[in-house]
């Protein structure tokens, strides 16, 4: 190569150099710029980083915070639901009681007054005629006291348990005439004391039996009677009527229902007081001076119980030309499992207030009542009926004399007594084969329910509350022995 071949390979060589300088200047100064943005990336994420741990450390201590307070709430709702446990125990602990403290109200009012009402009941009848008109129309004048007074006492009760909750509805079948049967035995001698005429009439269509509440539906009825008997001047008229009527919801009409209508000749209600006589307490005249007693809780007990048997209970009244209040069940009332027998081919037809009952021919029964008053009352009564009465103090000697005495036709035992009580009895006797069929009636002062369904599943065949009507403990007693 000659000197201007190196010369040229020479300048192409310091030109490449040159070239590759300038390349590396750009690209040390891009790295150096690179650098600085990544530097000030760097310093932005760290920045970033250290305000969003700020923040997280500052919700932290909010949720550090919330569960403490929500630890704190809990501990404070823990000690409310205690607290309400403890009130609610305090609260069943007061209402068993106040339960337990009725159903001893209850057994000692009515004690002395099922030996009152009976004793009475069978001497205002005189059937031995060696009372004067004066001596029977007194008598009549304590038995309808007394009744005055159980109504009083029932109301008062029933109030109570109304209020605490423990009012309840117990559905059977019963017989209807058991029903008017019972309220002509007690409204009759009311009627003859008042001279106020007093007749039952029922429809000709009506079942043998109903499905209803037997003590409520007589419990509503009583206090109809009672306050038309009261507001019904002297030569007035009670009817009590029994039909079926159509049974209206809203504007739908569907099967018919069953009415127990009670009308009276009586004062009447003025038009702007129908909806307060049905209020607690309340009365058309309810000043010091008024001229008609009375509690103000039986019609709005009665409408309550009407509503509880799916019914309701209406008023009709015009003042000075007397009322008329309705009670209207439903359909299902007449929707029984027991067949009527009945047969009636008269139109309405009148209840008569006569008892024509065959007398029993001396079939043995057992009483066992602690209480001598209503063991007098109770046997005077079953004897004048013929049967043959036994006395028991207690269980025990009940127990003992059933023992020595197999030939009993039935027993009529008391719940409450001292040592071995009703239902004890009833347990030891349905544990003997020769006592398993013996019929068993219990009577008894007491109004628990459960004291009932107890004595049901002891063994007991009836069950009756004391004071109990004569003519409805015969036919019970009838309806456990031939005649």
């Amino acid at each position: 190569m000659d000197e201007k071949g190196w010369q040229k390979r020479y300048e192409r060589e310091k030109l490449a150099r040159l070239q590759a300088e300038k390349i590396a200047e750009e690209k040390t100064r891009e790295i150096y710029y690179r650098n600085l943005e990544l530097k000030k990336l760097a310093e932005s994420l760290e920045e970033q980083v250290k305000e969003r741990t700020h923040q997280l450390e500052v919700n932290n201590s909010r949720l550090i915070e919330s569960r403490n307070t929500l630890r704190a709430q809990q501990r404070e709702l823990r000690d409310i639901n205690q607290r309400l446990q403890d009130k609610a125990t305090e609260l069943e602990k007061i209402s068993q009681h106040q339960s337990q403290f009725l159903a001893n109200v209850s057994h000692e009012l009515r004690t002395p007054l099922n030996s009152l009402m009976i004793l009475t009941s069978m001497l205002a009848e005189n059937h031995e005629g060696n009372l004067t008109a004066d001596q029977v129309q007194s008598v009549q004048i304590i038995f309808n006291s007394a009744n005055e007074l159980l109504e009083i006492i029932e109301d008062i009760l029933d109030m109570s348990r109304v209020e605490a909750g423990e009012l309840s509805i117990h559905y059977e079948d019963i017989i209807l005439g058991d029903i008017w049967r019972s309220l002509t035995d007690q409204f009759m001698p009311v009627s003859k004391e008042k001279a106020i005429n007093f007749e039952v009439i029922s429809a000709p269509d009506l079942p043998e039996w109903i499905h209803t509440d037997r003590k409520r539906l007589k419990q509503i009825l009583k206090n109809l009677l009672a306050n038309a008997f009261k507001f019904t001047a002297k030569g007035g008229s009670v009817r009590l009527l029994i039909h079926k009527e159509t049974w209206r919801i809203g504007k739908d009409y569907s099967s018919q229902g069953l009415v127990f209508q009670v009308t009276d000749t009586g004062i009447g209600i003025p038009r702007q007081q129908h909806e307060t006589v049905f209020h607690k307490f309340k009365q058309v005249d309810g000043s010091s001076g008024r001229k008609y007693g009375g509690t103000g809780l039986g019609l709005s007990i009665s409408r309550k119980l009407a509503r509880m048997l799916e019914g309701e209970l209406t008023l009709e009244s015009e003042e000075g030309k007397g009322s008329t209040f309705s009670l209207l069940l439903p359909p299902l009332t007449l929707v029984t499992t027991e067949e009527s027998t009945r047969q009636v081919d008269s139109d309405f037809f009148l209840v008569s207030e006569e008892d024509i009952s065959e007398p029993f021919s001396g079939q043995e029964v057992l009483l066992v009542d602690d209480d001598l008053r209503n063991s007098f009352a109770l046997s005077r009564l079953l004897e004048s009926h013929g049967l043959r009465v036994h006395l028991a103090e207690n269980g025990q000697q009940a127990l003992d004399f059933l023992k020595q005495n197999k030939q009993i036709d039935l027993l009529l035992l008391d719940l409450m007594m001292p040592e071995v009580d009703g239902c004890e009895v009833l347990r030891r006797l349905r544990g003997m084969i020769e006592f398993r069929l013996m019929p068993v009636i219990i009577l008894t002062a007491s109004a628990l329910k459960d004291d009932e369904m107890r004595c049901r599943a002891a063994g007991a065949d009836d069950y009756l509350q004391k004071p109990v009507e004569t003519r409805v403990l015969m036919d019970h007693i009838r309806s456990w022995i031939a005649v």
